[in-house]
């Protein structure tokens, strides 16, 4: 995605940091007004989500509920912060957090003597969970919520932005304008969480996590563009999935960073065609996960299986390069097809 700076905001937000104006504290405040939350910036998603653990008070050995249908590195920083991932199988319409996984989960590590210190749910890739099932369920278990909102920037759930439907939010631009790092929504903890995040120093343990106050200039001066290419890439994702049976449509108030689609086999012919292509793995069968518990969404039914022969098409793009994606998938599926 390419920032078009045609009024000179970004360059007079460069001006300003350089000038040693406080874009971060700004970025923090605007940002609460956003969520109804209180906002600590640090540099990158992984520095808001070990904060965000942090504040659950996860301790070594704790169990953490992650979902498996995700970006790898999140469940790096569940380990480096010395919990034990316990993994969930997504929802088959939702690719997010399956309720059904979660709830055996929580009845297993009931029994288990060990609940789980805090439950991570991933907006996974720009699709949304079903709050109105999973946050009851945490809060039945009190199991703080954490909801990763990094390929979701600009989704909602029933009127709220995404980042604001759990107990702690992690939200990033990275994947929707250009610049910034993660903030940590968090409640009414936010001196701990800048005491954590060493935006404020202290002589309890401290990261240098506090965004960069560049970086938080940026963020702040294409906030006013992010509504535009979020509708842009809805109206990009609602045109491949009205086209295309290989592709999965959107959930209510998807975000549409990315388009789910049955073409990874043609990776390579993409990409060299200039599309932005991922194929992300199923954590939990990482080997570095081997013996890590995993919950189906249904006994003998591994949701997230469905996904293995599916790839993810960034949807930021403009009209003619939909056009040209749809006729080059249509290939696609009708081989898969046939």
């Amino acid at each position: 995605m390419l920032f078009i700076d045609r009024n000179g905001e970004a360059a007079g937000a460069v001006l300003g940091a350089l000038s040693r104006a406080d874009y971060a504290t700004r970025l923090e405040d605007e940002l609460s007004a956003v969520y109804g939350k209180s906002v600590a910036a640090t540099a990158s998603a992984d520095a808001a989500l070990h904060t965000a653990l942090k504040l659950c008070g996860v301790d070594s050995g704790d169990y953490v509920f992650v979902p498996t249908f995700t970006f790898y590195s999140y469940i790096a920083t569940v380990v480096y912060a010395g919990a034990v991932p316990v993994f969930l199988d997504c929802d088959p319409n939702t690719r997010c957090v399956s309720a059904a996984a979660l709830e055996t989960a929580l009845v297993w590590s009931e029994l288990q003597g060990k609940p789980p210190r805090a439950v991570v749910v991933d907006n996974a890739f720009g699709s949304i969970a079903d709050f109105d099932v999973i946050a009851p369920l945490c809060k039945a278990w009190s199991a703080p919520l954490i909801e990763l909102c990094c390929d979701a920037v600009g989704g909602e759930y029933k009127g709220r932005p995404c980042g604001g439907n759990g107990d702690y939010g992690v939200i990033c631009c990275d994947k929707r304008l250009t610049g910034g790092g993660g903030a940590i929504v968090c409640g009414e903890d936010r001196p701990a969480a800048w005491e954590f995040s060493r935006v404020k120093y202290t002589s309890h343990e401290n990261h240098d996590y506090r965004i960069n106050n560049f970086d938080a200039a940026l963020w702040l001066q294409q906030r006013s563009v992010s509504d535009k290419l979020t509708a842009r890439a809805r109206k990009n994702l609602d045109a491949l999935a009205a086209n295309l049976d290989c592709v999965a449509p959107p959930t209510e108030g998807d975000a549409a960073t990315y388009a789910l689609t049955k073409a990874a086999g043609k990776i390579a012919e993409l990409r060299a065609a200039g599309y932005s292509i991922k194929k992300p793995p199923l954590v939990h069968a990482l080997p570095q996960y081997a013996d890590c518990h995993y919950f189906e969404h249904e006994p003998h039914y591994s949701a997230c299986r469905a996904f293995d022969d599916y790839c993810l098409i960034s949807a930021d793009m403009p009209a003619l390069s939909r056009m040209k994606l749809i006729r080059m998938l249509k290939t696609a599926c009708a081989a898969q097809h046939n």
